[in-house]
């Protein structure tokens, strides 16, 4: 904010600055400077691009980009009329709960205005994401915010907000929900996503089956949340890099490759089960198959749809061997840049279930502990 405040005085800020000084506003808590620079923008002689702002693309002609500006200062004065709260007194732990996809996308009790639900846990989310039945059923009032991706797919978004999360002794209200039109039938479920994990210290500790969260900014609940892994003493700490409203990033590897990014998404759920007799397999990474060529995967195993990985896959200094991965063809996956950074594969949960997972947006830091 500093960088943009002196691109301002001298007059040289850029269109493409607006999404990340928008999101920055947003994750530091003041929708209310978000919600001003976007009316400023709109006004003034400099227009907001063709970057997203929440989850809204702005469109290439002017009737699009104004109905996508529109669309998504609605959005953003929302969050202001209905400031997010977040209330947590001490550390709290919640044990991930049975469901058939509990192997691959674990999930802990929670409640939405009073109802009980699962609500599974996908950093490739923002807050919580839902489809249309489960929010005419919690009765969620949503109006239209464009279309986005929900993985490869195109869907429809609606945008509304729920009175009241509970999450074991956690309370948020005026939370953001996001409803698409994709999670229907089978994908008919509640995420909570990585929006919700930035309000506190976050620990998905899966060798335990559960999850802890602790308020930010307390040394002394960090303390005693630190005492819940104290049988994990170790500990590999790698940087990790937020884009937009929920998207983390970070090095990783491949093979002899350490200069790779992955987009960190543990709702990645490509499981494959080759025949009645084998136990189902998750990926643990989804790249394009010129990508796996271009890290020495001969022709032949890149271009199938899965694979099993010839070479480690890695994340910072943690390296995992004999990984099933997966492959995508497609040359314009949503994910392929984070604001100009290029980002090669998505490393899902099948990578990160080895470890107890702390998400520290305090020093914007990944705590790994191997149990």
């Amino acid at each position: 904010m500093a960088h943009y405040d002196a691109l301002a005085s001298d007059d040289r800020t850029p269109g493409t600055l607006d999404e990340p000084v928008i999101e920055a506003w947003l994750h530091l808590g003041r929708p209310d400077r978000a919600v001003e620079h976007v009316r400023r923008r709109r006004t003034g002689r400099s227009r907001i691009g063709r970057s997203r702002i929440g989850r809204s693309r702005i469109g290439r002609s002017r009737i699009g980009r104004s109905r996508a500006v529109e669309q998504a200062l609605r959005v953003l004065e929302l969050r202001l009329t209905r400031p997010l709260g977040v209330r947590l007194d001490g550390t709290t732990a919640l044990a991930f709960v049975d469901h058939e996809l509990a192997p691959y996308l674990p999930a802990v009790a929670a409640t939405i205005d009073g109802v009980d639900v699962r609500a599974h846990l996908d950093t490739g989310g923002a807050f919580v994401v839902m489809g249309p039945q489960r929010a005419a059923e919690l009765g969620v009032v949503t109006f239209p915010g464009g279309s986005s991706h929900h993985g490869l797919q195109r869907t429809e978004v609606r945008h509304g907000t729920i009175t009241e999360l509970r999450l074991g002794a956690a309370s948020l209200t005026n939370v953001p929900v996001e409803v698409l039109s994709t999670l229907v039938g089978a994908q008919d479920l509640v995420i909570i996503g990585t929006n919700i994990l930035e309000q506190f210290l976050s620990t998905v500790d899966h060798p335990r089956s559960r999850l802890i969260l602790s308020p930010r900014y307390r040394p002394d609940a960090a303390a005693d949340h630190a005492r819940l892994l104290a049988d994990a003493p170790a500990t590999t700490e790698i940087d990790f890099y937020l884009w937009s409203d929920h998207f983390m990033f970070t090095r990783g590897g491949f093979g002899a490759r350490d200069d790779l990014n992955f987009f960190i998404d543990s709702g990645l759920v490509y499981v494959v089960q080759d025949d009645d007799a084998s136990a189902p397999q998750q990926a643990c990474l989804l790249a394009g198959s010129r990508h796996y060529r271009t890290w020495g995967v001969p022709r032949a195993l890149a271009d199938r749809p899965h694979f099993d990985s010839p070479e480690p896959v890695s994340l910072g200094p943690l390296a995992q061997r004999h990984r099933f991965v997966a492959t995508t063809r497609s040359r314009t996956t949503p994910w392929r840049s984070f604001g100009g950074v290029r980002i090669d594969g998505l490393l899902s949960h099948a990578f990160l279930k080895a470890y107890a997972w702390t998400l520290d947006f305090d020093r914007g830091k990944f705590v790994f502990r191997d149990r």
